[in-house]
C-alpha cells in the first residue's frame, strides 16, 4: 500500500458504514466478520507498518482503530442492533452507542477508545512491553520503578513527546515521595 492508496483510504473512511469498511453483508455472521476484522487487520496492523513515514504511521492507525471500533459494534449483538438502527435512519457512524449490562454503561464512541493512553502514543512497538508495565507500577504507587521501565521505553522510542511528558510526572512523583520520606524520617 502506497501513500496514496492510505490517503484514498482516509477520505473514504468518513463515507463508509461499518459493513462496508469490512466488505460484508449486513446480515454477516459473527464468523464471517471476524474473518474480515483479520483480512483488514493483516493489511492496517500498525505493527506492519513500522517502516513508513510517522505521518502514514498515525493514518494507519487511525484506519486501524476505525475498523476496531466497527468489529467492537457490529461483534456486540446489541450494539450491532442500535447500529444497524442508526444506519437504516443513514447515520454511518453514531457518536455514541452506549448499552447497560451488568458492569455498567460501556460507550464504543471514538472517544471511549483507547487512543489517548499513553500506550496508544508510542511509535516503536518495541517499547509497549515497558510502557504497560510503568504505567501498572505508577498505579501501584511505585514512581522510581515506573522510571526505570519508562526510560526502557524511551530508549526504544525516542524523542517520543507523550513519552517525555510522563517521564517528567513520574519525576514530580518520585521526589513527592522522597520528601513524604525524609518528613516522616525527620519526625520519627
Amino acid at each position: 500500500m502506497d501513500g496514496p492508496a492510505i490517503r484514498q483510504w482516509l477520505t473514504a473512511l468518513d463515507h463508509l458504514s461499518f459493513y462496508e469498511l469490512f466488505r460484508v453483508e449486513t446480515n454477516a455472521t459473527y464468523d464471517d466478520l471476524r474473518h474480515a476484522f483479520h483480512a483488514f487487520a493483516e493489511i492496517f496492523h500498525p505493527d506492519v507498518h513500522t517502516w513508513r513515514p510517522h505521518g502514514e504511521q498515525a493514518a494507519i492507525g487511525y484506519i486501524f482503530r476505525r475498523g476496531t471500533e466497527a468489529y467492537r459494534v457490529l461483534a456486540d449483538p446489541q450494539l450491532r442492533l442500535r447500529y444497524d438502527e442508526a444506519l437504516a435512519n443513514g447515520i454511518l457512524r453514531p457518536e455514541s452507542l452506549v448499552i447497560e449490562g451488568e458492569a455498567g454503561p460501556r460507550s464504543l464512541t471514538p472517544s471511549a477508545m483507547p487512543s489517548n493512553r499513553l500506550v496508544d502514543r508510542i511509535k516503536n512497538p518495541g517499547a509497549r512491553p515497558f510502557v504497560l508495565r510503568a504505567e501498572e507500577l505508577a498505579k501501584k504507587g511505585d514512581p522510581k520503578q515506573a522510571k526505570i521501565q519508562l526510560v526502557m521505553a524511551m530508549h526504544m522510542d525516542p524523542k517520543n513527546p507523550a513519552l517525555e511528558a510522563f517521564a517528567k510526572e513520574l519525576d514530580a512523583a518520585v521526589a513527592k515521595q522522597a520528601e513524604q520520606s525524609k518528613k516522616a524520617w525527620s519526625k520519627g
